[in-house]
């Protein structure tokens, strides 16, 4: 998650910006009906269960950053590699709750843990000075996953000798640090014995800007957005919109350990999971109940049949792509081209079609036309 209206919303700590109007759509608007339901298979199955994942992940990772500064080796540097990839895939499961509930009353902000490319000259100004202040502002590109992505696989990371200065142990344990206390916190505030925002999730029926379905729509909506835009469009040159430019693969989420595709493919998933209301319980009820429910329709079809197959192209699609995913586009840029094409139609069925069946209003601000 990058660019300047991202960084605004760090800045000013708010969930939302300017509203803007929301057309288009088959099925009219139906005020959701039994949301409850849905609700709590979404909160207790969907939502929950993927926070306390990445919670025991970073949890597992800052203990063996710890351990690894105590005592650096070879085996321990490969065994915090790995824990830094299983936790940045587990992270994916949660990015598109990150602008509603604790992820965003919370300070600093979730999102704020992936802001991506990461700013690599700041973060060896702050090494070379033994600035380990990561939430100051100036820091914003200089935290997070990002940043570990660079400190365990860039610039001489991937060896022992690269951590042979105290600093750069320093701000590693600094980041990782940061990146616990933050999952911490929106784990605990979600948490029926913590904050119990689960409580306010489920009560929060209705189809209003302050329900449920109204925050969650918008928060899925704004980071598939940045899948589009951030994971793919700008590395393969897509963005700004109509302009054709070469591939940046230097712009790839997770360029330094080469998981990017691995990433993208987690997030189309766990946005086709929460859709279809896949969680640890099964496949239980998720938005498409609620599409299903409306009778939305799109063409001379069912908005519902035409998401799903939406979904399920583009999780093909990316699973076919492979890591390092720098070198994929290089060679070839075909196969993410058209997972890029296919998320920009999710867009506007989840944005467009689907809010609007839904009657739910779009209300954050974005300038990419879609």
């Amino acid at each position: 998650m990058k660019r300047i209206w991202i960084v605004c919303f760090l800045a000013a700590g708010i969930l939302y910006a300017c509203s803007k109007s929301n057309k288009g759509g088959g099925g009219g608007t139906t005020t959701p009906t039994g949301g409850d339901e849905e609700l709590a298979n979404i909160g207790n199955n969907i939502i929950l269960p993927a926070y306390a994942s990445l919670n025991v992940s970073v949890n597992s990772l800052d203990s063996a950053i710890v351990d690894f500064n105590a005592g650096p080796t070879a085996d321990k540097l490969t065994a915090v590699q790995n824990l830094f990839k299983a936790a940045y895939v587990r992270w994916e499961a949660v990015s598109a709750y990150d602008y509603f509930g604790p992820a965003a009353s919370n300070q600093p902000v979730l999102a704020g843990l992936n802001l991506f490319p990461t700013n690599t000259v700041t973060i060896e100004a702050n090494v070379g000075s033994g600035n380990n202040n990561v939430n100051a502002f100036a820091n914003a590109s200089a935290k997070g996953f990002p940043a570990l992505d660079y400190l365990l696989f860039g610039a001489g990371g991937n060896t022992l000798a690269g951590f042979a200065s105290a600093n750069r142990k320093a701000y590693l344990a600094a980041v990782s640090a940061d990146i616990k206390a933050e999952v911490n916190a929106a784990a605990k505030g979600w948490s029926a014995s913590g904050g119990n925002y689960i409580a306010t999730f489920l009560a929060g029926t209705g189809n209003s800007v302050s329900s449920s379905l109204g925050l969650l729509i918008n928060s899925i909506v704004q980071d598939f957005e940045i899948t589009k835009n951030d994971r793919l469009g700008i590395p393969l040159g897509k963005q700004p919109p109509g302009q054709s430019l070469p591939v940046l693969p230097k712009e790839l989420e997770a360029y330094y350990s080469g998981i990017s595709a691995q990433l993208c493919l987690a997030q189309i998933k766990a946005v086709q999971n929460l859709y279809q209301g896949i969680g640890t319980a099964g496949d239980g009820k998720g938005l498409a109940d609620y599409v299903v429910k409306a009778n939305a329709k799109y063409g001379s079809g069912l908005l519902n049949d035409t998401l799903t197959a939406k979904f399920t192209s583009a999780v093909n699609g990316m699973s076919a792509i492979s890591d390092p995913m720098s070198a994929s586009i290089q060679s070839n840029s075909a196969p993410a081209n058209a997972v890029y094409v296919t998320t920009q139609q999710l867009v506007v069925l989840l944005k467009t079609d689907m809010a609007s069946s839904l009657g739910v209003l779009i209300t954050f601000g974005d300038n990419d036309g879609d």
